[in-house]
This record gives structure tokens, sequence and C-alpha cells, in this order.
């Protein structure tokens, strides 16, 4: 997912809110870590509007990985296997 960021004096400052999307070769797509963040929402008292921003870009994520939009293009995949070939190389 997209993750957010913050800025102040110091650093550009990123939250990983945990939720992750797992597609399976069968094109299965599943939610993980949705315990996991339920828990660091009550913990950390995340806002409801956080909730909704969330699930609104999950829905993204999930339409990009249908359409091969973004990192998920086959020309992006290629463009970086064929980085990782050679740099694995040396």
């Amino acid at each position: 997912m997209a993750t957010p960021f913050a800025l102040d004096k110091e650093a550009i400052k990123y939250i990983d809110y945990d939720l992750d999307v797992k597609v399976f070769p069968d094109g299965e797509k599943r939610l993980l870590d949705v315990d996991e963040y339920a828990a660091h929402s009550k913990m950390w008292n995340y806002p409801p509007e956080i909730d909704t921003i969330l699930h609104d870009n999950v829905d993204v994520l999930i339409d990009w990985i249908d359409k091969g939009k973004g990192p998920f293009s086959q020309a992006y995949v290629d463009l970086w296997m064929q980085r990782y070939k050679e740099l694995s190389h040396h």
C-alpha cells in the first residue's frame, strides 16, 4: 500500500499500517495482517478517517494488481528482473 508520510524539520517520516496484499499463483488475493492492524489501531488510537483511507487504498491497490498498473505491470517486472540479473552476476 502507499505509505503515508509526514514532513518535519528533521526528516520524512513514514508510517507502516501493517496491511499487505498477497497475490497467489492462481490469482487469488488475500489481505494480510488485518489482526495486527486492528491491534495497532486500538493501541495507537488511529482516527476513524485512517480506516477509511486505508480501505480505499486497498481497493486502489487491488485495481492496480488486476489491471497490471504501476509496479504490477509486466514492463516494470521485466525491468527489475533484468536489473537483478545484472547485479547478481557481479
